[in-house]
């Protein structure tokens, strides 16, 4: 089968699905604004848009010389199906492509956040979503959200979960973990905070950081790491520098800026006590699924979506977003019952491997790549 994605290149979650594919044999095309990393399999094929801050925001020059160079790129590599990922900004370039069958992949703040910040943004997400033959979401929140919010067919949003490497995202790497810490220079006995988000404001990394010196009134020993991820905000990571200066907690605290692999995200996790995420919206993110399946106890924001897999104070905590004294409260709970780290493991490791194995999933979509290419019907 040959397939053209349109998508990031950087994101891990575009690495991992180019790769499942490629591995097994099929032709594989990535169009994307960002560069390719040399990590990724070299059967597959890439093809560089024009990058722009603009591309997001504004269907100008940018876009429509990206849509020229889609639409001759897609032509000559005559796919069976095109794989969108992140309905604003790409969707949009599937969608005037004109070319089906089009898999369009919602990924949360694309329909979540941004069509609230404009009506050009919401008319975009809208004509995208209208124009895909399906529509993919990782959680059943989601697929009932965008059926009532863009007057979607059910047959049309079908919820299929990304899922977890449970042959990475696993306990384990023991001398990684020290590695890790003598690298930092966390001591031993220390408890670990992981912020495994992206670090922007849509993740409230802020009210994280600002938890930070009421938990060390308390208990002094406690390390937070902040992943930068893919974020491009250079002005809300310069304010999270400054905010950790102000505080007074440079020594507990670390921003990691560099790309991790999936390894070095688990080597995370497995360094972690607890990790958190408290997004302003959310699909149920794989993230927040590899924690769990690593054993870190989850510290998550209260969003209706969390609740397909987890329940206040039976296998996670929830937080109010805009409270650091809540945050930090639930981070003493967790230093002052270290039992619960233990607990919540084995009920989340099971969710997990029932319901978000990633080699299962990947099955799933690749059957749904058979039926769309056959011009079936993808009603779950």
């Amino acid at each position: 089968m040959k397939i053209c994605y349109l998508a990031d290149a950087r994101s891990i979650h575009t690495q991992r699905w180019i790769q499942y594919f490629a591995s097994r044999g099929h032709d594989v095309l990535l169009l994307s604004r960002q560069p390719l990393n040399n990590a990724i399999s070299r059967d597959v094929q890439f093809h560089p848009l024009q990058f722009s801050r603009q591309f997001l925001r504004i269907p100008g020059r940018d876009l429509i010389l990206n849509l020229a160079t889609v639409k001759k790129v897609i032509h000559q590599f005559n796919p069976d199906i095109v794989h969108v990922h992140y309905v604003l900004g790409y969707g949009l370039l599937g969608a005037l492509s004109g070319f089906h069958p089009l898999l369009v992949s919602a990924w949360g703040s694309d329909v979540l956040v941004a069509p609230k910040r404009s009506l050009l943004n919401k008319l975009m997400v809208k004509f995208a979503l209208a124009k895909a033959d399906t529509v993919l979401t990782t959680s059943s929140y989601l697929k009932s959200y965008l059926i009532r919010e863009y007057n979607l067919p059910n047959s049309k949003v079908k919820a299929l979960p990304w899922g977890v490497d449970l042959k990475v995202f696993s306990k384990g790497y023991q001398a990684e973990i020290q590695q890790l810490k003598k690298g930092l220079g966390i001591k031993n006995g220390t408890f670990v905070i992981l912020s495994p988000r992206h670090l922007t404001e849509q993740y409230s990394i802020d009210g994280i950081v600002r938890a930070v010196p009421y938990v060390i009134s308390k208990y002094p020993n406690v390390f937070l790491i902040i992943l930068k991820g893919a974020a491009e905000d250079g002005r809300y990571e310069s304010y999270i520098d400054r905010l950790i200066d102000e505080l007074g907690i440079r020594e507990n605290v670390k921003i990691i800026h560099t790309h991790l692999s999936a390894q070095e995200m688990a080597v995370m996790y497995n360094a972690s006590e607890v990790f958190m995420s408290i997004p302003k919206s959310d699909q149920f993110s794989s993230s927040i699924q590899e924690g769990m399946s690593c054993g870190s106890i989850p510290i998550v924001g209260n969003l209706e979506v969390y609740g397909q897999y987890l329940s206040n104070g039976k296998n996670a905590l929830f937080v109010d977003p805009q409270n650091p004294s809540d945050l930090a409260d639930k981070i003493l709970y967790c230093i002052k019952h270290p039992e619960l780290k233990q607990n919540f493991y084995k009920i989340n490791r099971k969710i997990i491997e029932d319901s978000e194995d990633w080699e299962k999933n990947m099955a799933k979509a690749a059957k749904l790549y058979k039926t769309l290419t056959r011009g079936g019907q993808s009603a779950r």
